[in-house]
C-alpha cells in the first residue's frame, strides 16, 4: 500500500496518508484506507484510530485527474464508502491535521470524532471555485459548525484557520506542531484505561443520529453530484481550467 501506511503506537492504530505533497484522494488510496480499517475495530489492541498524513497537507481533496466521466462514479462511491465506515468505526477516531484539509480532505477529517490541528493548519471547501460542489460537507458540517457557517464555506470556497475552525466547533484542539502528538496522547489517555465495552457503547449512542443521517442522505448527495453537477458545462470547464492552471471561463450553464 504505497499510498497509505498502517502503524501501531501502543494501543493506538494509525492510518497515514502517503501521497505527498498534497495527499489527493484517489481510488487506490481510498480502497487501501477502507481495507486498513477492516478488522481494526474488533481487536482490544485498538483503543482509538488516528488518521494523519505525510507531506505539507492533510489532504487537498479528491484527485481531479480521476474526476472523469469514466472514473467519477467509482471515485465518489469509494469516497462515500470510506466516509460511512469511518463515521461508524467502533473506536474513537481522531484526525491529526497539519497543513491544509480542503474539499474531500476536510470532509474526511470531519468524519472523525475529533480533529486535532497544528497552528498552521487550514480548512475549507473550495470546490465552488473550480466548478464543483462538496458531496458530504452539507451532511457532515451543520452539526459541527451550524448550517449558516456551512453554507458560507460551501458558497465562498474560503479557507479558515485552525483557530477559527476551533472557534466554530470543527476542530477540537489546536497546538504548536511540535506538541501536536503530545496533545493527542494526553487526550486519548482520558479514556484509554476505561472499559472498552462501555466506551464503545457510549460512542455508539453519541454518534447514532450522525451515522443515521449520513446513511439516509448519502445516496441523494451522490445523485446531485453525479446526475446534475456532472452534466453542467461549467463543471467540465472548472476541472479543465484547474489542470491548465488558468482562470475558468464560466458559461453559467
Amino acid at each position: 500500500m504505497d499510498t497509505l501506511e498502517l502503524k501501531q503506537s501502543g494501543d493506538l492504530a494509525r492510518i497515514v496518508l502517503r501521497r505527498p505533497p498534497l495527499n489527493y484522494l484517489n481510488i487506490e488510496l481510498l480502497r487501501a484506507f477502507q481495507a486498513g480499517m477492516e478488522g481494526l475495530g474488533e481487536t482490544p489492541d485498538c483503543r482509538a484510530l488516528i488518521v494523519e498524513a505525510e507531506g505539507k497537507a492533510f489532504s487537498a481533496g479528491l484527485d481531479i485527474q480521476e474526476q472523469t466521466r469514466e472514473n467519477i462514479f467509482l471515485l465518489i462511491e469509494q469516497f462515500h464508502s470510506v466516509a460511512r465506515a469511518l463515521t461508524a468505526f467502533p473506536r474513537p477516531t481522531i484526525a491529526v491535521v497539519r497543513g491544509m484539509a480542503l474539499g474531500a480532505g476536510n470532509e474526511l477529517a470531519a468524519c472523525c470524532d475529533f480533529i486535532f490541528a497544528s497552528e498552521a493548519a487550514s480548512f475549507g471547501q473550495p470546490e465552488v471555485k473550480f466548478g464543483s460542489i462538496p458531496s458530504l460537507a452539507p451532511l457532515l458540517l451543520p452539526s459541527l459548525i451550524g448550517s449558516r457557517h456551512t453554507l458560507e464555506l460551501i458558497l465562498t470556497g474560503d479557507f479558515i484557520s485552525a483557530k477559527e475552525a476551533q472557534h466554530l466547533g470543527l476542530v477540537h484542539a489546536v497546538s504548536p506542531d511540535d506538541r501536536l502528538w503530545d496533545s493527542v496522547e494526553a487526550f486519548v489517555s482520558k479514556f484509554q484505561r476505561l472499559s472498552l465495552a462501555v466506551v464503545q457503547l457510549a460512542l455508539q449512542s453519541a454518534r447514532s443520529f450522525r451515522v443515521r443521517a449520513l446513511e439516509e442522505h448519502v445516496r441523494e448527495a451522490e445523485s446531485i453530484y453525479l446526475n446534475q453537477l456532472m452534466d453542467l458545462e461549467d463543471s467540465a470547464e472548472g476541472a479543465k481550467a484547474f489542470l491548465e492552471k488558468r482562470p475558468p471561463k464560466w458559461q453559467n450553464r
